[in-house]
């Protein structure tokens, strides 16, 4: 990325519990078509394996992760604990999020933290990586992530997200990866709309593979706005119409973004489908 090539990165949802035999399987398969692979924090907040621990273990078989960490469940002590033992393992990136709310997962009874926002939380990466713990304390060596942050082109009001971002930037952020957007004309104004900012962003694009998935991202998930055509789509073909639309997306903004994010909904294996679809159909 830092050399202008296009990159590709996936997405695994670590396992529900310490075997991580289905984690490998799913790392292997996409392994040969992405440049990396991100392993989410206890995303929807519901409980899963440490991503801290999923991504050593990708890491151990050869296949560059990328650790998401959130504010959601750590305060600033947590975070910065962490982030040096991901430093010490040799971790090379990091998304930084704010973390889905306790309410929607499977522990609505847990407490959140928050003592942060994602923002804040590149600033604290920030000083880590110059060597300097959150209060000013030097540390014996810095930490040396590439470090990210996320965007949805998809809010309603796009100006304030075109704000965030730049202070993202500000704060340290040197990529972008998106939130899904499944309107091609919304995700290309978006887009448009960042360049100026010149970051590096890739495009989020999840990947739709049956009508109730759709209908339950639609229901459930905020932040995602899920057009009647697309529901259209796939109450007609379903998983076909779910791969096609991925596609058509990839090749509607590749122009205006340096890559792609690609997410399932516990599908992982219908990735290198899209991908190879996309590759033939882009040359």
């Amino acid at each position: 990325m830092e050399r202008g090539e296009r990159v590709i990165t996936a997405e695994i949802t670590p396992p529900k519990g310490a075997g991580v035999k289905k984690l490998l399987q799913h790392a292997t398969l996409l392994k040969p078509h992405v440049d990396a692979i991100n392993i989410t924090d206890c995303q929807r907040a519901l409980v899963k394996m440490s991503s801290l621990a999923a991504c050593k273990v990708l890491l151990d078989n050869g296949v560059e992760p990328v650790y998401q960490l959130t504010c959601r469940d750590r305060n600033s002590i947590a975070l910065q604990s962490d982030l040096m033992g991901a430093g010490a393992l040799g971790i090379p990136n990091l998304l930084c999020l704010t973390g889905d709310p306790v309410k929607v997962g499977d522990q609505p009874n847990a407490k959140s933290v928050f003592e942060i926002e994602s923002t804040q939380l590149l600033k604290l990466v920030g000083s880590l990586q110059k060597g300097r713990d959150q209060s000013g304390a030097k540390m014996n060596a810095p930490t040396k992530f590439f470090v990210g942050a996320v965007v949805n082109p998809v809010l309603t009001n796009e100006s304030s997200q075109l704000k965030r971002m730049e202070k993202k930037i500000e704060a340290g952020a040197r990529f972008f990866q998106t939130q899904a957007c499944y309107s091609v004309a919304t995700f290309r104004e978006f887009l448009k709309e960042a360049v100026p900012f010149r970051a590096n962003v890739l495009a989020g694009i999840l990947i739709l593979h049956s009508l109730e998935i759709a209908q339950y991202l639609k229901a459930n998930i905020p932040g995602v706005a899920m057009p009647d055509d697309v529901l259209s789509r796939l109450s007609a073909v379903g998983r076909e119409a779910g791969i096609e639309l991925a596609v058509e997306t990839m090749l509607g903004v590749a122009d205006l973004c340096q890559g792609f994010h690609l997410m399932t909904v516990r599908e992982e294996e219908i990735i290198p489908e899209v991908l190879e679809r996309y590759h033939a159909r882009a040359r």
